[in-house]
């Protein structure tokens, strides 16, 4: 997986506009699945809706299946991270669906899903993206934004209820602290897709061209305040 983050190059969008917008995270901001082929970021995914919008800049180095360690790593130390976000005017971080599918699938589903064998993913998952947030307020002075996780499985019912409560609970204070002394605003995905069902292509956990359209517009209404 490091090798695979170490080989990615960004794939930009109205190269000579002021304003640069970098998009990092996992398969949510890359657009997965809105494509067959999934080669490349595709022109739907959310952050190249916002730099249509905007008429900026778009780089966008997301990585499907990326987890929250990952992807401080590769902010740590990836040269191409590292310069792209040098440049960012606004860094989109979006990270943590994978962490927490990944601890479903160890314990056999949302049925075998206990607190207590999520905490410590939890636990990591909110270091791990508090770490990333200093990381990127060292290298630029841009406008960070940061998305909570929705439910990916709606028809699900309340299984992911309180997992996930406590995850967004726990950005909530994040960025809160993080306000203090960083420029980082929080973006509510989950209260945007909760009783949206249509807005997760059926049977999969990745937003339709729909759901993409609705995170940019939640991001748009941030990006000049």
């Amino acid at each position: 997986m490091i090798v695979f983050i170490i080989s990615v190059a960004p794939m930009q969008a109205h190269a000579f506009n002021e304003k640069r917008l970098v998009a990092i995270g996992d398969s949510i901001p890359y657009g997965y699945n809105l494509t067959k082929e999934n080669k490349n970021p595709p022109k739907e995914s959310f952050p190249y809706l916002i730099g249509m919008e905007k008429d900026m800049e778009v780089t966008n180095l997301s990585i499907p299946g990326l987890t929250s360690a990952q992807l401080l790593m590769a902010v740590r130390s990836n040269k191409i991270f590292r310069e792209s976000l040098k440049e960012a005017d606004y860094v989109i971080v979006y990270i943590g669906g994978n962490d927490l599918l990944n601890v479903v699938k160890k314990n056999g589903g949302l049925d075998g899903l206990k607190m207590e064998e999520a905490a410590p993913v939890i636990r990591d998952l909110i270091y791990n993206v508090y770490s990333t947030i200093l990381e990127i307020d060292e290298l630029t002075d841009g406008k960070i934004l940061v998305y909570n996780i929705y439910n990916p499985y709606p028809a699900a019912g309340d299984k992911l209820s309180t997992p996930l409560a406590y995850i967004n609970q726990q950005y909530a204070s994040l960025i809160q602290l993080l306000k203090h002394f960083a420029s980082v605003t929080l973006i509510n995905a989950y209260k945007a897709y909760h009783d949206h069902p249509e807005y997760i292509i059926k049977g999969d956990v990745h937003p339709t061209e729909k759901g993409q359209r609705i995170l940019a517009e939640i991001t748009l209404k941030h990006l000049d305040e």
